[in-house]
């Protein structure tokens, strides 16, 4: 009795099994007839309202991989068309599916540059949030940082190259993050030994920024010194403003020579010191000419032999407090009779007698 149960539940798990199959091989058979009734496509990305992508350019991509509005779903591979789409540059990440309605879902998140860089030869391109290298897109118009002078055309870039293009990444996030110097900076150029120089939207001169590091100190001096003396001073006053050395600003005024200092005599702005707009200047040492200058001119630095420098202070006035004059009296031109009381008498003269006329 127990035997003939076994082979029942066996029989029954068989016939089970069969029928799962041909239920399978009926449903692919039914997929393989139905068709594509459509292709939505959905852009991501795009908070900050700007397009670098289209629907059509995406239309197209999945048309040259045999896929229209009316091909039989089980010829569609997804995943080829995942990996077609993730070579367009401008792609960050894709997600393509099938739904209930057999309509082809197709999200793509675009790339959003935040900094666009001209190379030495004039080439330009933009870069993402992870220093991805974009194409030129002519879609959306975006106001960015500006980096001249990247030394490198190459689209797989030396370790050097790619270390400056993740310094620009760095100062493009901090640029964009202030509202001040997302307006105040024209363009940042990258000088041929990899320092940062600073071209402003408003006066005209040049800010030494150097390397990135301690960019936001750097940063905040300027903003400190533009606000305390530049602006009083007059936006025009300077040529230079140089903030590559901590705690200071080296800022040169118009028709100066810029002079290389010995350590210890070079002039520098002490930003706690600033009240009311006034410059403190430490005074240049005396007796010690130095003789070389740097002079930037295009981002070339040229030796100029530079006279040693005198400062001449004049000491300081001495204050003077007024004294009273005495007043002599005014002579008393009385005489004093006790004066004369107390003079000697003097002898007196006996004059001779007249003698009598003998005429009477």
């Amino acid at each position: 009795m127990k035997r003939w149960k076994y082979i029942l539940e066996r029989v029954l798990w068989s016939i089970a099994a069969i029928g799962l199959v041909v239920l399978f091989v009926f449903a692919w058979q039914a997929k393989s007839v139905k068709k594509c009734t459509g292709i939505q496509i959905e852009l991501a990305g795009t908070a900050s309202g700007y397009l670098f992508m289209d629907e059509k350019e995406i239309m197209r991509l999945i048309n040259e991989q045999g896929v229209h509005v009316g091909t039989p779903v089980g010829s569609i591979n997804l995943n080829k068309i995942e990996q077609s789409l993730a070579q367009t540059q401008w792609i960050a990440k894709t997600d393509i599916y099938l739904d209930n309605q057999q309509q082809l879902q197709v999200k793509i998140e675009q790339r959003i540059p935040i900094a666009r860089v001209f190379t030495a030869s004039g080439n330009s391109f933009y870069i993402d949030n992870v220093a991805q290298k974009l194409p030129l897109r002519n879609l959306s118009v975006m106001r960015l940082p500006v980096f001249t002078g990247f030394p490198s055309d190459q689209e797989k870039l030396a370790k050097p190259d790619s270390l400056l293009l993740q310094d620009i990444l760095h100062f493009a996030k901090i640029i964009q993050q202030d509202s001040f110097y997302m307006a105040q900076i024209a363009q940042v150029n990258i000088a041929a030994n990899g320092d940062f120089e600073m071209i402003p939207t408003l006066g005209d001169h040049l800010v030494l920024i150097g390397s990135m590091e301690n960019i936001e100190d750097k940063l905040n001096r300027l903003y400190t010194f533009y606000k305390k003396v530049w602006i009083p001073s007059g936006i025009n006053a300077f040529q230079v403003l140089d903030v590559r050395f901590d705690h200071q600003i080296v800022a040169l005024k118009k028709g100066m020579q810029p002079i290389q200092y010995a350590p210890g005599a070079l002039p520098f702005i002490q930003l706690g010191n600033i009240a009311d707009s006034t410059l403190k200047a430490d005074t240049v040492k005396v007796g010690k000419p130095v003789p070389v200058a740097a002079v930037k001119t295009d981002s070339v630095v040229k030796p100029v032999a530079v006279p040693p420098v005198v400062v001449k202070t004049k000491p300081a006035a001495k204050i003077v407090k007024p004294v009273a004059k005495k007043t002599s009296p005014k002579p008393n031109n009385k005489a004093n009779n006790k004066s004369l009381n107390k003079m000697k008498k003097t002898a007196k003269a006996i004059l001779p007698k007249k003698p009598a006329s003998n005429n009477n």
